[in-house]
């Protein structure tokens, strides 16, 4: 069940319609109006429960502060919005009745009364008389019989909590699964009600049952996990019970009146689910699951148990997609050692494991800190090597970034250029590493500099462009605008870009250097601008397409002032063309 909280301006009785959704608060209206609110009921001094007929019948629950303001409201629908239509409906009602004080006080007095009924048989049925109506009770009803014996499950060694748990979550998910599926608005309801089961853990805790806490724990666990292969838990519910389970079994583990045999108990069911590789599969489950144990294994001085554990995962790791966890227990591994006074050993472990990014990246900041450059270069050159061999290239260049750190700490300038040149054009153009690069020259070399690149670009790919003088897909000329737009804008040659702009001529590509080119070259751009609207025009389809052209036009129209009216034509000339298309007059007489 979903729970919020007021945060914006106080919810109230009186001013829920001018806070919701427009839509929602019609629904809800409806839903109202139509009777959908098929019971409301104060349970106690103000908190209300109702329940409200849709797609099936909805629980809803609000809280009320007095006479009209709403402090919280939840509602079981699968709606993942702030407030849905059923909690709408029942602010409706409650409106309705809170406006009846007669009937308000009315009901609270025969809810009081029949308080009063139930305590005064709770207080002179006899001992005889309970066990009598509880055995027939429990003869009728299966639930009840379970709910009772798990309920007084401390006051009788024989009774088999973990089967029964078992047994009573499995029925839970029969009632809420199709052939064995569970789909998302399933979630919610099944979600519920094995929370509500998980509740009574932390009624056991209270009462120091850590054990039955413990069992509930884990048999949720067990069995939500398995659900959750076969289930469309998109919203998140079934993720959220397996969470709670964890985080019962945490509270056990933790509680320092637990027993040590429980803890222990505990300890051999971790290391028993870690390794299922559903946790990991489903969410970081596995990760708080090992987190827990390895906590539990210094608690409990099971250190070597637990180090033969991790050996044994490490060993076992060895599938192509092995490495993530392989890694993961390899670095536990280490800390574990660190922790448990044990540094020589992990020194050891650390250094048989740098094949490891994150450790070796740990051992190069260690050398950067001591300025020891040439032992940092070292461990880097080797991490690049051991990428490579692994075809991780962007291993590769991380470490190559590493390179360029150490070389600006140590003043390098010719590897600092090397690397700026190598990310400034590496899959693309990168506007800081060029800048960078262009700072390693004094201003007197970089014109030579950057004109024998352009020079070299140009020639590379003008080769390449007649190299494919016979191929079908040929350019009418070498496509050099997208290596050389970038230098031409940093250098400020915008000559050279224009060029090359009108050599493409396509208004993709001119509105793509516009900010460049528009207060420079009007009279220019303006030559293409004109009949590309035209084509353009023409050539669109659809409301979107129109309303883009328009918004292309209006750009034009404020960037360059002196073709205002000349553009405007184009808009009229394309209304007189194609006087059929509705959305594209409408479009531009937004120009006009």
């Amino acid at each position: 069940m979903k729970f919020y909280t007021i945060h914006s301006t106080m919810l109230t009785l009186n001013n829920f319609e001018k806070q919701v959704d427009t839509t929602i608060l019609q629904r809800g209206k409806q839903y109202f109006n139509h009777g959908n609110v098929v019971w409301l009921e104060e349970e106690e001094e103000g908190l209300w429960l109702a329940d409200v007929e849709g797609t099936e019948t909805y629980q809803v629950e609000v809280t009320l502060s007095g006479k009209n303001d709403i402090t919280d409201y939840s509602c079981d629908c699968p709606y993942d919005g702030v407030v849905c239509k059923h909690v709408v409906a029942v602010l409706y009602a409650l409106r309705d009745e809170t406006k009846k004080p007669a009937k308000v006080q009315e009901r609270r007095q025969q809810q009081q009364t029949a308080r009063n009924v139930f305590d005064h048989l709770l207080a002179t049925v006899t001992l005889q008389e309970y066990q009598k109506f509880i055995r027939r009770f429990a003869s009728k009803n299966k639930d009840f019989k379970t709910d009772f014996e798990l309920y007084f499950a401390d006051k009788d060694d024989r009774i088999d909590v973990g089967e029964k748990y078992t047994d009573l979550i499995q029925k839970i998910i029969r009632k809420h699964s199709d052939h064995g599926y569970v789909d998302y608005r399933a979630t919610h309801t099944l979600s519920r009600e094995v929370e509500k089961l998980l509740a009574t853990g932390d009624d056991f805790i209270r009462k120091q049952n850590y054990h039955d806490a413990f069992i509930l724990a884990s048999v949720v666990l067990k069995e939500m996990i398995q659900v959750a292969e076969y289930t469309d838990d998109s919203s998140g519910n079934i993720g959220s019970t397996i969470s709670s389970a964890i985080q019962l079994i945490t509270d056990v583990a933790t509680s320092d009146l637990a027993a040590p045999d429980l803890k222990e108990e505990i300890f051999a069911f971790l290391k028993n689910e870690v390794v299922d590789r559903k946790y990991a599969a489903f969410g970081d489950y596995g990760t708080d699951m090992f987190d827990m144990l390895q906590e539990l294994a210094k608690e409990l001085h099971k250190e070597r148990e637990f180090l033969v554990f991790l050996d044994t995962r490490i060993a076992a790791l060895n599938g192509y997609y092995d490495s993530y966890l392989k890694e993961y227990y390899q670095k536990a591994r280490i800390a574990f050692l660190t922790d448990t006074g044990r540094a020589d050993e992990a020194a050891e472990m650390l250094q048989q494991s740098l094949e490891i990014v994150e450790l070796r990246q740990g051992e190069v900041e260690k050398a950067i800190k001591a300025k020891d450059y040439a032992e940092a270069k070292k461990l880097i050159t080797e991490g690049i090597a051991i990428a490579k061999s692994k075809d991780h290239p962007g291993t590769v260049s991380q470490w190559e970034r590493e390179l360029l750190r150490i070389a600006y700490l140590e003043q390098d300038t010719a590897t600092i250029r090397h690397y700026t040149y190598q990310f400034a054009f590496d899959r693309g153009f990168h506007e800081e590493y060029y800048k960078q690069w262009k700072a390693t020259f004094p201003p007197y070399e970089w014109k030579a500099v950057i004109d024998k690149l352009i020079s070299e670009k140009k020639k590379k790919i003008t080769s390449a462009w007649e190299a494919q003088k016979n191929s079908f897909f040929k350019s009418p000329h070498p496509n050099l605008l997208p290596e050389l737009a970038p230098l031409y804008i940093q250098e400020g040659y915008w000559d050279k870009l224009l060029v090359l702009v009108q050599k493409e001529n396509r208004l993709d590509t001119t509105l793509r250097y516009h900010q460049y080119l528009a207060s420079r070259y009007p009279a220019e751009l303006l030559e293409m601008y004109l009949p590309a609207f035209a084509a353009s025009g023409a050539a669109a389809e659809g409301r979107s397409a129109y309303a883009r052209l328009a918004g292309q036009m209006k750009r034009v129209m404020q960037d360059i002032p002196q073709g205002k009216e000349q553009v405007k034509q184009v808009a009229r000339n394309l209304q007189e063309q194609f006087p059929r298309r509705r959305a594209m007059i409408e479009e531009l007489n937004k120009l006009l």
